[in-house]
């Protein structure tokens, strides 16, 4: 390997780590959002009301959406990892291995935000709960397809990469 590959090489290795990190960040925020969302709509169905099953079923709801919300940011960041692990070379079957989880990853992503979505719906009694969730979910769904194509791109470059060394070879 020649020093302009090995800095390459490096730096797709650095990019890959700050990519990583950023979207373990966002995952993070992601999942704190959908948690602040829930609570507020939990407190406000459980003041809301007298009976107890019906706050049950409020409690019940929060924490299938705050477990919905757990799975949403471990997949984001199960994809940013699959993009750390490509910048690091791939052989052929492992870059279409990253890019079959990717793809995964990132309709399980969808799944979880929709299921998220749902179920701070449900428990949604002001219209501006209702709104909120609208916006929770948009985003948890934008963020899903930004790490989604930051992971397609990081592939594509560490496939372009694998086919320029496997030619010199």
């Amino acid at each position: 390997m020649s020093t302009q590959e090995l800095d390459a090489q490096a730096k797709a290795r650095v990019d890959a780590s700050k990519v990583l990190d950023e979207a373990v960040d966002r995952a993070q925020k992601v999942y704190k959002e959908a948690q602040k969302q829930a609570d507020i709509v939990r407190n406000k169905a459980r003041k809301m009301t007298i009976y107890s099953h019906v706050k049950e079923e409020a409690d019940k709801a929060y924490e299938e959406a705050v477990k919905q919300a757990e799975k949403l940011r471990d997949a984001i960041t199960m994809q940013a990892q699959a993009v750390f692990t490509a910048a690091w070379g791939l052989t052929e079957k492992e870059y279409a291995e990253a890019v079959d989880q990717a793809q995964k990853v990132h309709k399980e992503a969808q799944k979880r935000a929709d299921i998220v979505y749902k179920e701070a719906k449900k428990l949604a009694v002001y219209q501006r709960d209702k709104t909120e969730a609208d916006e929770a979910h948009k985003e948890a769904l934008e963020q899903a397809e930004k790490d989604y194509k930051e992971a397609m791109t990081k592939l594509t470059l560490a496939e372009k990469s694998l086919d320029r060394s496997s030619r010199e070879n």
